[in-house]
């Protein structure tokens, strides 16, 4: 009798601590849950959205008690203007003239970049118009690819009645055409080499030679991307 009560007691103690190890295990589960609980981040143009991966270079920077501008600073996504305030680019993103971007923190707008970024708050950066003017922008990517990353940049520009592709490549100061205005020979003063070619897309459609007329619309994205012939 005594062996069996031993064994029995033995069984108890064992799934006892079983249950101790799970109830560990799950708590343990359950705290790296909610310690992975990251602000989430996203970058708007219009309707557009450019967020891309980016909101990894915010969840990999943010700690506890930091501040807005901290973090944007420790992400590398922003580069911030004279005044350590108002931003220049946002995720390798320019503005052109008129406008200005504008940083959200859970619905509402940051007056003070030193407001302190909780765990589960949301983060838009998004661009509008510097003055009452309405919004009516057109986005022109540069995409340099693999061979020359450096180059990828994105630029808001300003839309205009009657625009052309071939108007807004001239406008932006990046491009230059050849003598038929129509091939690009450089982009930011990059001339491909002989095995890399210039091709133009819009909204994700590739343009023949013919496209470069084509009018544009409010909110278009036009990409030069750098591609191996």
């Amino acid at each position: 009798m005594k062996l069996l009560w031993r064994l029995g007691l033995g069984l108890i103690l064992i799934m006892i601590a079983g249950g101790c190890d799970a109830l560990n295990g799950n708590l343990e589960v359950n705290n790296a849950a909610a310690s992975a609980v990251q602000p989430v981040f996203s970058v708007k143009v219009g309707d557009t959205d450019l967020t891309g991966s980016s909101g990894r270079q915010i969840s990999d920077a943010y700690k506890p008690e930091i501040t807005v501008k901290e973090l944007l600073d420790a992400s590398g996504l922003v580069t911030f203007a004279g005044d350590g305030k108002s931003l220049l680019t946002v995720n390798h993103i320019s503005l052109g003239p008129d406008m200005a971007w504008e940083i959200q923190l859970s619905g509402k707008p940051v007056a003070d970049t030193g407001t302190v970024v909780k765990r589960d708050d949301t983060i838009l950066i998004t661009a509008a118009a510097a003055h009452e003017a309405p919004f009516q922008p057109v986005i022109l990517t540069v995409n340099g690819g693999v061979g020359q990353p450096e180059l990828t940049q994105s630029y808001v520009m300003p839309y205009t009645e009657n625009l052309t592709v071939r108007g807004l490549l001239k406008s932006s100061g990046l491009v230059h055409l050849a003598e038929n205005n129509r091939t690009l020979l450089a982009v930011k003063e990059y001339t491909p080499l002989s095995n890399e070619e210039w091709k133009l897309k819009l909204n994700d459609k590739t343009l023949l030679d013919s496209g470069i007329d084509m009018k544009l619309r409010i909110q278009d994205e036009l990409e030069i991307s750098l591609v191996l012939r």
